[in-house]
């Protein structure tokens, strides 16, 4: 059984969950590595498309396979979000053990055709699957929310199960109230932890939650001990961290010749905040 198979075996039965952290550059990845070691957990290190384009392909995947090699903790490189067939090909040629096909802006049977198309290729090569079905909106202030709630496209239980058998996926995302980004003043809303019930009744295939940051802690943990989630993820919460300790840095005035002095600060504003995400997702395990 491969690391990544058994890290989210031991999640499920376990019933605590581990992160998956977005990466951009060498301080947020090393910051990711360090929190799981100081925790001793496991932990996704994830990339996405525009991540990518950004870095470029080889130095960002050379970068975080250098981190993972010389960390003590169980990291695995994944990549997030994953929209371009091609590119989640290329990914797991050149060695990632988890991928995630979104083809969930598609109907559902074009999300079945393309995501039974990325397993068969992925499971060739033991590498593991993730999928979305469902669609979380895009929402751009907190004052769009409640409107954009509304035309959120939960996931349907009858189609998961469907969806599951017909693509053998490894595990799902699932959408049940969850957002992407952090909203104020109000907050991210609630999750609908009935829903996510549902879903486990009819399939018991591991869950995913997208959108973890800004979420109610409490519904994170209820989620992962009552309704089958394994995996979170966690992004702009890190985004926030990062910045968050360089913006600091900036107002107090102080002057340096050295990035590293700030940037340094910042990875460990980040590993703070790694922490704490993994403290919440073990559920007191």
């Amino acid at each position: 059984m491969s690391l990544i198979k058994e890290i989210i075996k031991e999640a499920q039965e376990g019933k605590y969950a581990f992160g998956m952290f977005n990466t951009s550059n060498l301080e947020v990845t090393q910051a990711i590595a360090r929190a799981a070691e100081a925790r001793n957990m496991p932990a996704m290190i994830g990339v996405t498309e525009t991540a990518i384009k950004y870095a470029g392909f080889l130095p960002l995947i050379n970068l975080i396979k250098g981190v993972i090699t010389e960390s003590k903790a169980d990291l695995v490189l994944h990549l997030d979000h994953g929209k371009n067939p091609k590119l989640i090909k290329k990914c797991i040629d050149e060695g990632f053990k988890s991928v995630m096909i979104d083809a969930s802006f598609c109907e559902f049977e074009k999300n079945v055709e393309i995501t039974k198309d990325i397993v068969e290729y992925a499971h060739k090569k033991g590498v593991v699957v993730q999928a979305e079905l469902g669609k979380i909106p895009k929402v751009k202030s907190s004052m769009e929310i409640e409107v954009m709630l509304k035309k959120m496209e939960k996931t349907d239980p009858n189609e998961a199960k469907e969806f599951v058998e017909r693509t053998k996926v490894d595990t799902l995302a699932v959408i049940v109230g969850n957002i992407h980004g952090m909203y104020k003043p109000e907050g991210n809303p609630h999750l609908d932890i009935d829903l996510l019930k549902k879903i486990r009744d009819k399939i018991s295939t591991p869950f995913v939650l997208h959108g973890g940051s800004g979420t109610p802690s409490g519904d994170v943990q209820r989620a992962i001990l009552e309704g089958g989630i394994v995996s979170v993820n966690i992004d702009t919460e890190i985004r926030v961290a990062f910045m968050g300790a360089i913006n600091d840095f900036c107002v107090s005035g102080q002057m340096v010749t050295d990035p590293r002095k700030i940037l340094s600060i910042a990875r460990d504003s980040v590993q703070k905040k790694v922490e704490e995400k993994i403290e919440l997702f073990k559920c007191n395990n």
